[in-house]
């Protein structure tokens, strides 16, 4: 895999496989449709942002271990690019005997979710659509192994260039009865007023867990904010920052919870709101908040909810949240892994996370332009 074109391919072919819609995948990551279209766009000759694909990356379905290679691999063709040499006589993609797919996602932009098929081949041509796209993966995944191990190669001949808008930490499961995070459970956002939301369970929770809900609230006004869902969970506000102009951004948890499944929904209410940001995301081997910090500030200084009190055990997860109210993409400092960033228009919800090994202040920071509310909430491990 040497072209942003091959990069693509792959996404594409990994998408379908997937078989998740734009519209379902719209909603599972936070990006809006015309975007995903957009880097699954077979004509497409550059490389989508890396922070874009690590998100639709984790919405499909593409587990934690996997995406340094992805990264690794995306890393080579945007520093050492090989020109995509054109068809010239005597050298035509149908001499060569090869199908170059290049089917346009916009068309399920305008017609909806019946989308086009992200792997070629036309409708009735008597081969069987997961044939195909089985047939492409394993083509692009002798492209990706061979990028990788090139890249890594390079990697240890080179020292490698650090973006701090990109680099993401790599997620590992955490070691028996140590806090991790698990999976994004449920995200939805909103651009009409309304006064509450229900979040389908899009995958399963285990019994005795912990569910954290961000929630960021534009144009919204003062009063009590709540969640509920169908096993009856209960669920508290462990911070509530808003920025004195109208916005809002809390952290709710409900611990130990009774097990979730995808027929399950979890509803929250807030007072009249114009713009709503809300996700669900799972923690194992905690037992309840610890401690947290919370703060706002202006355009042009970067987000920081100020340090939590000390935490009281040694091993803690610190989950961050930053609402920004426009500008680009809001980036962690490079202890928090990132998780994936909900937008309405340029108005964002980011969150990530961190695990500590010893108490300690420990604050959410990172990058961003615009008006801020932050939040860093520490939960404490569960007994052994």
């Amino acid at each position: 895999m040497t072209t942003a074109a091959d990069f693509v391919g792959v996404l594409r072919a990994r998408k379908a496989v997937s078989g998740l819609s734009l519209r379902e995948l719209q909603r599972s990551s936070g990006l809006p449709r015309s975007t995903i279209a957009n880097m699954l766009d077979g004509k497409r000759a550059s490389l989508p942002q890396w922070d874009r694909v690590l998100v639709l990356l984790r919405a499909c379905g593409v587990s934690e271990s996997d995406l340094p290679e992805w990264k690794a691999a995306w890393a080579r063709i945007l520093l050492d690019p090989v020109p995509e040499e054109p068809c010239g006589a005597g050298s035509t993609a149908e001499e060569e005997g090869t199908q170059v797919p290049q089917v346009s996602f916009e068309a399920a932009e305008l017609t909806g979710d019946q989308e086009p098929d992200p792997v070629g081949g036309a409708a009735g041509s008597g081969v069987p659509r997961r044939f195909r796209v089985l047939t492409y993966l394993v083509v692009l995944a002798v492209g990706v192994a061979i990028g990788a191990a090139v890249v890594r190669a390079t990697y240890e001949a080179e020292a490698p260039v650090t973006d701090s808008a990109t680099t993401l930490p790599a997620a590992t499961l955490p070691a028996p009865g140590a806090p991790g995070y698990v999976a994004r459970v449920a995200s939805v956002t909103g651009n009409a007023y309304a006064t509450s939301t229900r979040l389908p369970v899009r995958r399963a929770v285990a019994a005795g867990d912990t569910l954290v809900v961000p929630i960021m609230l534009t144009n919204t006004h003062a009063g009590t904010v709540g969640a509920t869902d169908s096993q009856g969970n209960t669920y508290t506000t462990a911070a509530d920052q808003s920025d004195d102009a109208g916005d809002r951004v809390l952290v709710l948890t409900a611990t130990a919870v009774r097990a979730l499944s995808s027929s399950d929904t979890i509803t929250v209410g807030y007072p009249s709101t114009g713009e709503q940001h809300l996700a669900v995301d799972e923690l194992t081997n905690v037992k309840a908040v610890d401690q947290h910090a919370a703060a706002t500030g202006a355009a042009g200084i970067d987000f920081d909810s100020g340090p939590t009190p000390t935490t009281t055990a040694d091993s803690e997860l610190i989950y961050g949240v930053a609402g920004v109210q426009g500008g680009p993409a809001a980036t962690w400092s490079s202890r928090f892994t990132a998780l994936p960033t909900l937008f309405v228009s340029h108005d964002q919800l980011a969150t990530g996370y961190r695990t500590v090994s010893a108490t300690g202040s420990y604050p959410a920071t990172g990058t961003c332009a615009y008006q801020w509310m932050a939040a860093a909430v520490a939960f404490a491990p569960a007994a052994p």
